[in-house]
């Protein structure tokens, strides 16, 4: 009898310092990490499956794999694709693969995989290894983060400075990355890395637009026992525009009272409103001018007297089919790219005057077919026969852009989060703009699981409220509106808060005027542009009325920092500049 002798080839790649890499479907920042493995072109199976190339990176947080499958599909569904990770550099334990022993196996269109620990294996979910893939949509490569101080059952998965791997396409004659009887280690880097990007809770400039888009899940804004934390949320997002989704059961009107029960407009302000059924609703602190339904769909177009422009803001609140409906939705984001065509053109319900700001938010449940996604950023039409051509959407003749939010202090783009589901966090909801007259100054999904402690103390917020509210996240956009040339409805400065802060920018004895509407103990804090409360200026108990406070703002180093002032019954925050 002959034995026949595997050689095993590990392929050793040391972790490579270059750029962040952020988990959101783009995969530019790629491009400066080297590829650690090509696969055969062609050797993959039946279903389309044929790896290609594979690219990982770290940072303190994540292991982080760029994988090219060879085919259009959606990696959490309709797949059979494994990753195999030997996270104890011991071959004698876990699953024996390709000559390595994986203590972890995650099955992607599965949605479950098992982890090996030495009494045994148990079943896991994406919750447990903190798993994030992008994009949400179909695509033929895929980033996929894992995080790195996770603990299974009382058990770390990653022990030691180096992993091994393999992917399997896990059907008849299905390929592997690596070959078969080969495996790839990789060592985790402790380079520093750039910075994860900017965000600020608040908004950088006062004269910004603020823009929320917000699922909140079932009627959610009237449920009880999620107001509190909807309330929280609000009072430190403090937008001007909201688009929601999902409020069937209670008018566009009972909306805004209970927008205005938890964040109250200030004097010569009110909560203007409108909704398009079954559950779409524009709530805004600037007239709504006009408002339509796109046929044929339960999607809303609004027409908003926004401020700061002689023009006025155009509005889509949308909420298409979800999950498997990749046809009905496709219908739906065609005839909303349809209704704007029209409008710009002229016609139809809604006639924009010529570089009408265009914005675009909502759940779109872009959960399926990459198509849809590009559709509603390029204008190209699905079914032109029925829906007419295709067209540049933004002004300029370019397509509109995707405000990309990210999650604060994470280096993951997700707007959909629920531990109880099996599917793993994704990017569903939207904020798109027109960048021809729209400058994107700020954004990102307000995940208070990530946020820092004493961020969460600056704004009163409690670190599960984004997830006690609603399965979706809170999106927020900023925007400068270009080439203003006239104020239509500025805001009427309220009459207590911060006043003023002078000078401003500031280097020196710098005060700061406040006005409160009854006796009160207050705060004052230096916060930076995160909400990270950078020293307390001022705490004392004070009466009602005006009052001057000063500081040395040259003890602090240059830059952008947040004035915040704090009482029992309300905050204010304003930017303050250091030279």
């Amino acid at each position: 009898m002959k034995y026949l002798s595997l050689s095993l080839l590990f392929i050793s790649i040391v972790g490579y310092s270059q750029n962040r890499i952020l988990v959101d479907g783009i995969f530019d920042e790629w491009s400066d990490h080297p590829v650690i493995y090509s696969d055969a072109a062609g050797d993959g199976g039946f279903l389309g499956v044929d790896f290609g190339e594979l690219q990982i990176f770290n940072d303190d947080e994540f292991i982080f794999f760029l994988l090219e499958i060879g085919s259009e599909i959606n990696l959490q569904d309709l797949n059979k694709i494994s990753i195999f990770l030997d996270t104890d550099n011991n071959s004698n334990t876990g699953f024996s693969i390709n000559g390595i022993g994986a203590e972890l196996v995650y099955s992607f269109g599965e949605r479950s995989g098992l982890f090996y620990y030495a009494n045994g294996s148990s079943e896991i979910f994406h919750s447990n290894i903190g798993l994030v893939s992008a994009p949400t949509v179909s695509s033929d490569q895929f980033e996929i983060a894992i995080k790195r101080d996770i603990s299974i059952f009382g058990n770390p998965l990653f022990l030691g400075d180096s992993v091994s791997v393999v992917f399997q396409d896990n059907t008849t004659n299905g390929d592997f990355l690596p070959d078969i009887n080969e495996a790839i280690t990789y060592t985790f880097s402790n380079d520093v890395l750039a910075s994860l990007p900017d965000y600020s809770i608040q908004k950088i400039n006062e004269s910004d637009l603020r823009i929320l888009s917000y699922n909140v899940l079932s009627n959610g804004l009237f449920d009880a026992a999620r107001v509190p934390a909807f309330t929280r949320l609000f009072q430190a997002i403090r937008p001007d525009i909201i688009g929601f989704q999902e409020i069937y059961s209670f008018s566009s009107a009972q909306v805004a009272d209970q927008i205005e029960s938890m964040l109250p407009s200030v004097a010569g302000e009110e909560w203007y409103h409108s909704k398009v059924e079954p559950d779409c609703h524009a709530i805004s602190k600037y007239p709504i001018v006009q408002s339509a339904s796109i046929q044929g769909t339960g999607n809303g177009a609004f027409l908003i007297d926004g401020p700061n422009t002689e023009t006025d803001l155009f509005l889509i609140v949308a909420h298409p089919p979800c999950c498997a409906n990749n046809i009905g939705r496709q219908i739906e984001i065609d005839l909303m790219m349809k209704f704007l065509r029209d409008a710009k053109e002229g016609i139809g319900p809604i006639p924009l005057e010529a570089n009408t700001p265009i914005v675009i938010v909502g759940d779109m449940n872009l959960v399926g077919f990459n198509e849809q996604l590009e559709t509603l950023l390029t204008g190209d039409i699905f079914d032109e026969v029925t829906h007419g051509v295709d067209f540049n959407p933004d002004w300029d003749g370019n397509a509109l852009l995707d405000s990309r939010p990210y999650i604060p202090g994470l280096p993951l783009s997700y707007t959909w989060y629920s531990e109880e589901s099996d599917f793993s966090p994704g990017k569903l909801d939207y904020i798109i703009y027109s960048g021809s007259n729209l400058i994107l100054q700020n954004s990102y999904s307000l995940f208070t699981p990530s946020l820092p402690f004493d961020s969460l103390n600056a704004f009163n917020l409690l670190v599960n409220d984004a997830v006690e509210a609603s399965d979706h996240l809170p999106v927020v956009a900023d925007f400068e509106i270009k080439n203003s040339t006239a104020i239509k409805n500025s805001l009427i400065k309220q009459d207590f808060g911060i006043l003023k802060i002078y000078p401003n920018p500031s280097y020196g004895l710098t005060e700061i005027l406040i006005n409160i509407p009854q006796k009160d103990f207050i705060i004052i804090q230096l916060m930076d542009q995160k909400g990270r409360e950078i020293s307390i200026l001022n705490q004392e108990e004070l009466n009602n009325g005006e009052h001057k406070i000063q500081f040395d703002s040259s003890v602090f180093a240059s830059g952008i920092y947040f004035i915040q002032i704090k009482t029992t019954d309300f905050t204010d925050v304003k930017k303050l500049i250091i030279d």
